[in-house]
């Protein structure tokens, strides 16, 4: 499988980003991530689904001989699980022609690992296997419960490709909308093995609080060119979309978020686009984010993270990057407009961004470079009283109610941005 090899800007001043290809590839490396290299023993056999050998998807799967599996057009009400270490495609007619939907009383599994220790699935690939899931609909049967953890698709350390498959329906209802342990896609590191999923062409939609959730030391993938679209403005639980966690590494290229809105108290969360927490090399590139309550937020890493050439509208708040240890954060060339604040009672204490194209807290020694920021409900560029020594050039910052710029913090470094006002004054090297 070929990649784009993503591509930063080289930059005038004293931040140079180069091309970043080498570095990215290295970090979906440590999480175990080969494009197009699975091994394994490969079998020659294809299995049509159904036929008179496989009534069922599960049956050709338990099947060795099976190296690829080519799904009719039709509903299969079933959940898989793939325990294998051959290589093995399961192929659908195409996305919302071959359905794979949950049974409404799922089987649980006994599994236990770091992450989850017992759960329910619509497709679970196992430790050790490896397996690629290619133009079909997954369907959660809209059916999850507050007594299980329940995931659409899960890989645990485990490898594959998913490409043009939709995600859709993994979530409960009525009391059951508030769970916060349901997963659209999850690729997890269970502590004993990789795991490296490439994901192209995806859709997630209809899921309850994370569409695609990468997970722990050893964990990687690249999410490219697909889409997730929440169900908000909710009041039941905040949804997030892409999501590095725990050690994970990878990059999200293209792909478009959308409608992530929470109604209820931000204290317990709002809907975040693309997040990285406490997370290997990460690289968000290219990116289309809208209606939104908080674009990107970059907290608590040690490695690199970089946002480049992302777009944010008509949502409440850009970009947070915070409390970063020794982390370097490169957010570059970023177009952010239309931030209105959020109207919530607690939003000072708890989305205290809100209504920032761009807020920076608890951070040194990081960079942003030539963003451009447009019609802020508070400010444009907020450099918070806990930051020292960022290096902020050539952004430009536009129409924000209180301050296009605002520098709080210490020996930060301010050098050719375009602004109207800002605080203190002079801040501002030209006015756009």
């Amino acid at each position: 499988m070929n990649t784009r090899q993503l591509r930063y800007g080289v930059v005038s001043g004293s931040v140079r980003l180069g091309l970043v290809g080498q570095v990215a590839s290295r970090a979906l490396l440590l999480g175990g991530l080969v494009l197009g290299g699975l091994t394994g023993t490969a079998y020659a056999a294809t299995c049509n689904v159904p036929d008179m050998a496989h009534a069922t998807i599960q049956s050709a799967v338990s099947d060795l001989t099976c190296s690829e599996i080519v799904l009719a057009a039709k509903v299969f009400t079933e959940q898989v699980r793939i325990r294998r270490t051959s290589i093995v495609t399961i192929r659908g007619a195409g996305e919302g022609r071959t359905i794979l939907k949950s049974p409404a009383t799922r089987t649980r599994s006994t599994a236990t690992t770091t992450f989850a220790s017992g759960y329910t699935y619509v497709v679970d690939v196992m430790p050790g296997s490896q397996a690629n899931l290619v133009g079909l609909t997954v369907d959660g049967g809209s059916n999850a419960n507050c007594t299980e953890r329940y995931f659409g698709v899960r890989y645990t350390s485990s490898q594959g490709q998913l490409t043009g498959v939709t995600i859709d329906n993994v979530r409960g209802t009525g009391a059951n909308a508030s769970c916060i342990n349901v997963t659209a896609l999850a690729v997890t590191a269970d502590g004993t093995g990789t795991a490296s999923v490439a994901i192209e062409r995806a859709t997630v939609r209809n899921f309850q609080a994370n569409a695609i959730l990468i997970n722990g030391v050893n964990a990687a993938a690249t999410i490219k060119n697909s889409t997730i679209r929440g169900s908000g403005p909710i009041s039941g639980l905040f949804q997030n979309g892409i999501y590095f966690a725990r050690g994970a590494t990878g990059a999200a290229d293209r792909n478009n978020l959308s409608d992530l809105r929470y109604t209820g108290d931000p204290c317990r969360g709002v809907g975040t686009a693309m997040q990285a927490f406490k997370a290997g090399p990460t690289f968000f590139t290219g990116n289309v984010i809208r209606n939104v309550d908080r674009g990107m937020w970059l907290h608590e890493n040690t490695s690199d993270q970089v946002a480049y050439e992302n777009r944010i509208v008509d949502s409440s708040a850009g970009i947070l990057s915070n409390s970063n240890g020794d982390g370097k954060i490169r957010i570059t060339k970023n177009g952010i407009s239309n931030i209105a604040r959020s109207t919530a009672a607690t939003v000072d204490t708890c989305f205290a961004e809100s209504g920032d194209g761009i807020a920076i807290r608890t951070e040194k020694s990081s960079a942003l470079v030539a963003n451009s920021i447009a019609g802020s409900a508070r400010d444009g560029i907020e450099l918070a009283t806990d930051t020292s020594a960022l290096d902020v050039q050539q952004n430009k910052a536009t129409r924000s109610t209180r301050n296009d710029v605002s520098d709080q913090g210490t020996m930060n470094k301010l050098t050719l941005n375009s602004c109207n006002k800002s605080t203190p004054t002079g801040k501002c090297d030209s006015t756009p």
